[in-house]
C-alpha cells in the first residue's frame, strides 16, 4: 500500500465513477480499477459497492476512507511544516477576497505595513483557484452564523435598500415591499453570494426584485447606482454609500429582514506561521474601520 494508492481510492470514493476519476488522474480507467482491486487484496475485503457505472462505498470501504483522509491531512500538514522550517522564503498568503472588496486597498496596505518579506496572492473568483489549490484565508459574507473554530467573525451587517436622492420613495418615512414593484432594480450575478443571499430571503417573502440590470462585478453595481440606472438592495457597512458622494441614501424596508454575517476563514490543517500572523491583523482591521 502506498500514497499514490490512497490518493486514486480517495479520488473515486469522491467521484463515485472510474471514469471521472481516471480522466481527472490522467490514466486508463482499467489502470485505476487495477489500483482498486490491489488495494482491496491488501486489505482483505472489498471498498466499492458497483451499480452499473457508478461505484459507491460499502461499510468497509466508508470506515477506511475516513481513515485514510485522515492519514493524508496528517501526511500533508507533516510536508507543510517542514517545508516552512527548511525555507525561511516560503511567506506567500493566498486570501480570498468574497466580500468587502471595497475596503481591499486599504486592508493591503494594512498588512504589507505589519508583516515582512510576505507575499500575497489574491482572488476575488471561486474559478481562480482551479490552478492555485485552496485559499490560506478567505473573506466571505454568509446568512447564518457559523460555528466552526476556523470561522472568525469580522461583523455583522444589514443589507438596506440604496435609491438616488432623487428617487420617489427616497421621502417615505416608511417603505413595504408592494411600493418597489414598479421600479427596476441593478444587481450582481447569481455568481456572488451576496445577490443568492438577496433573492432566497426575498423568495421567503413573495418577493422577486424586478432587476432591469445584472453585474457581474460589484464596483460596475456601484457606477450604475450613482448614475441613477436603478435601486439595489447593499450591505450597509462594507458598501458604505460614501462612494455615491451624497447621491444615494440607504433605507429600510417594512417586513423584510437582510442581514449578513462577514467571516475571515482559515484553511483546514496546519497553520504556517504566515497566516498566524496575518489573523489578528485582518481582524484589527475590520474592528477598526466598521467599529
Amino acid at each position: 500500500m502506498d500514497k499514490q494508492q490512497l490518493e486514486y481510492f480517495i479520488l473515486t470514493a469522491d467521484t463515485c465513477n472510474i471514469s471521472k476519476a481516471a480522466n481527472r488522474l490522467w490514466i486508463s480507467q482499467s489502470a485505476l480499477s487495477q489500483t482498486i482491486k490491489r488495494l482491496e487484496k491488501e486489505l482483505g475485503c472489498l471498498l466499492f459497492t458497483r451499480t452499473g457505472k457508478k461505484i459507491f462505498l460499502n461499510e468497509n470501504g466508508k470506515i477506511f476512507y475516513n481513515y485514510v483522509c485522515q492519514m493524508k491531512m496528517c501526511y500533508d500538514n507533516a510536508m507543510h511544516e517542514i517545508q516552512e522550517t527548511n525555507d525561511s522564503f516560503n511567506r506567500e498568503i493566498r486570501l480570498f477576497i468574497g466580500c468587502a472588496s471595497l475596503y481591499l486597498p486599504q486592508l493591503m496596505s494594512c498588512l504589507k505595513k505589519n508583516t515582512r518579506d510576505m507575499v500575497f496572492r489574491v482572488f476575488q473568483m471561486e474559478s481562480s483557484f482551479t490552478d492555485t489549490g485552496e485559499a490560506d484565508l478567505s473573506i466571505i459574507a454568509v446568512s447564518e452564523p457559523i460555528n466552526d473554530s476556523n470561522a472568525v467573525l469580522l461583523l455583522e451587517e444589514d443589507i438596506l435598500l440604496a435609491l438616488p436622492w432623487d428617487h420617489p420613495l427616497a421621502e417615505s418615512g416608511k417603505i413595504e415591499l408592494d411600493d418597489l414593484k414598479n421600479f427596476e432594480f441593478v444587481s450582481l450575478n447569481a455568481n456572488w453570494t451576496l445577490e443568492n443571499l438577496i433573492r432566497e430571503k426575498c423568495a421567503r417573502y413573495d418577493f422577486q426584485p424586478n432587476a432591469a440590470i445584472r453585474v457581474d462585478n460589484p464596483a460596475v453595481l456601484r457606477t450604475l447606482l450613482c448614475e441613477g440606472l436603478g435601486i439595489a438592495f447593499i450591505p450597509e457597512k462594507t458598501w458604505n454609500i460614501k462612494f455615491s458622494n451624497g447621491g444615494l441614501i440607504l433605507k429600510r424596508v417594512e417586513a423584510l429582514s437582510l442581514r449578513r454575517y462577514v467571516y475571515l476563514i482559515r484553511k483546514e490543517g496546519y497553520q504556517k506561521q504566515a497566516v498566524r500572523t496575518c489573523v489578528p491583523l485582518i481582524r484589527h482591521f475590520f474592528e477598526s474601520t466598521f467599529s
